[in-house]
């Protein structure tokens, strides 16, 4: 594409799906949204009220994608109807997409223990990262099929290979996991593959997750439970 062509390539771009570009106004009267107030604040329309619940759990999920401009836009996108309360970029930076006071739409059906609704009372992280890769003519390609360009994939030991989790991505979440618990009564931090009816319907956070990080930092935090869940739990 030519230098002179792609600011009307952009431009042609914003009209067509406004939901990908958030005006400096509504920026900044968002932003006092923000919490903590070190996220960037960036609304979905896809959000709902909590019911009476109170804030007891913190999802973790992968978006299955590339940018986190991506995925700021589809939760942005009308049609989209599913959102997360954060979105985490592999740099670690943060955008803030629904009010904590809110439910996201992130979980589907979904339980903790005989609790079913678990996004009227939990907080939804999505965190960029591909998920699940597969080897195709002796490369890695992500679920499109297209290929893999980012660190050295992490195999699991079912064989499986998934794209790492960023040192950055990490020390947000637990930055993030703390001013949560700080806000809330947090029992359970846990992956969406733990909660989601049927069991097997998700598979994220996935197997390059180490949760072990969060059962170290979060030692000293009274969380019932931090990582994968058990039918007992």
């Amino acid at each position: 594409m030519t230098r002179k062509l792609f600011p009307c390539f952009c431009l042609t771009l914003l009209l067509a799906f406004p939901c990908l570009h958030a005006s400096a106004e509504e920026v900044t009267s968002s932003q006092k949204n923000a919490q903590p107030d070190w996220v960037t604040f960036n609304p979905s329309p896809h959000h709902s009220s909590r019911k009476g619940e109170d804030v007891s759990a913190i999802i973790m999920h992968f978006t299955a994608g590339g940018s986190q401009a991506a995925t700021v836009g589809w939760f942005r996108n009308p049609k989209a109807k599913v959102s997360a309360h954060y979105v985490v970029g592999r740099d670690g930076t943060v955008t803030q997409m629904v009010p904590l006071d809110q439910a996201a739409w992130h979980a589907g059906k979904s339980k903790i223990g005989d609790k079913t609704g678990v996004n009227s009372y939990s907080v939804g992280i999505e965190i960029c990262n591909w998920g699940p890769l597969r080897q195709v003519d002796g490369q890695f390609v992500n679920y499109t099929g297209r290929k893999y360009d980012g660190p050295t994939p992490v195999q699991s030991e079912d064989g499986h290979y998934w794209e790492p989790y960023t040192d950055a991505q990490y020390a947000t979440l637990l930055k993030l996991c703390e001013y949560l618990i700080d806000e809330y009564d947090i029992t359970h931090i846990t992956g969406h593959s733990d909660i989601a009816i049927p069991q097997g319907r998700k598979n994220d956070p996935g197997e390059a997750f180490q949760w072990e990080k969060f059962q170290v930092g979060l030692k000293d935090r009274n969380v019932k439970h931090i990582g994968p869940l058990t039918d007992a739990e």
